[in-house]
């Protein structure tokens, strides 16, 4: 039996346990697969500087897969070494729909998270995920300020309370051949602490990207460069967004915590997220598989 030589690894539900923390076994398991020569590669829906900070935190010093795919790092060169974004005039076709139709949306570059006003996700990254290391700035702006911008549009999120409104949305995008839309088909809830006191908002979303941008496309395009080939890979993810990557890789992992969708594809079923389940996963098919073979 070969080897796995990539663990590719998603961050939100996934690698960080329900209280958005990264847990010292998580980390000294997979600093043991760095050290032994495994590529422990991240792959999140985050901006890349974002997903540097874990990066740091697990050893994975070789690269990152960030914004849902549509770019890889090198961490050792910090060159874009692969990208896929989303043009001016796409990002406008698809804003023209949401305004038109009153939908709240976010839009992602690789240093900026732009909206209208905090609110539904963006008002969790502000209260719960922001890390002023991450040097990502969140900037409350219109259309001017994103017609003027001069970064790359890596992704953009749309997020409505009404399931009705937000499906009639997700329909119409469908039509922009030049985007990809990820729908979540739950509805996602989030407990916040606002000023001592805990509220919980609900709120239906989607990712959009560029057309054929996916985490797994960005994770086959990174293995053939390294000479990795699809049985050599592990991936491990919770959501929507994880689909194509748990499906094609060779060990395709979904945590217990997971969606159903992302459960169904799996080739394994990891514990939760609030049991270290990706060092679980680690630890069983990596580390003690090469401490048998040494045997």
């Amino acid at each position: 039996m070969s080897l796995y030589k990539m663990i590719a690894i998603d961050i939100d539900g996934t690698l960080l346990n329900s209280k958005s923390e990264l847990t010292d076994k998580t980390i000294e398991i997979l600093k043991t697969a760095t050290e032994k020569g495994i590529y422990v590669v991240l792959t999140s829906g985050r901006i890349s500087t974002n997903v540097r900070n874990f990066c740091e935190k697990i050893g994975a010093n070789q690269y990152l897969i960030a914004e849902n795919g549509a770019s890889i790092i090198n961490l050792q060169t910090g060159e874009i070494e692969y990208s896929k974004y989303l043009s001016k005039d796409v990002v406008n076709k698809v804003l023209d729909i949401c305004e038109a139709n009153s939908i709240y949306y976010m839009v992602y570059t690789q240093k900026e998270l732009i909206v209208k006003n905090i609110k539904y996700m963006s008002l969790f990254f502000y209260k719960q995920n922001y890390n002023p290391n991450a040097r990502i700035k969140q900037v409350v702006a219109g259309r001017d300020y994103i017609n003027d911008c001069t970064e790359k549009f890596t992704k953009l999120m749309i997020c409505d309370e009404d399931r009705s409104v937000y499906k009639s949305i997700v329909k119409k995008l469908k039509e922009i051949e030049e985007i990809d839309i990820t729908p979540v088909p739950h509805v996602s809830v989030k407990k916040l602490n606002l000023d001592g006191e805990e509220k919980e908002i609900k709120y239906s979303y989607a990712d959009i990207s560029a057309a054929g941008s996916n985490k797994w496309t960005a994770i086959e395009y990174l293995a053939d460069k390294l000479g990795i080939r699809r049985e050599e890979i592990i991936a491990i993810g919770d959501n929507i967004n994880d689909l194509y990557m748990i499906h094609n890789a060779g060990l395709g992992v979904a945590m217990d915590n997971g969606s159903p969708y992302a459960k169904r594809v799996a080739n394994v079923i990891a514990p939760s997220n609030d049991k270290d389940g990706v060092a679980q996963i680690v630890e069983k098919y990596v580390l003690r598989w090469r401490l048998f073979l040494r045997r």
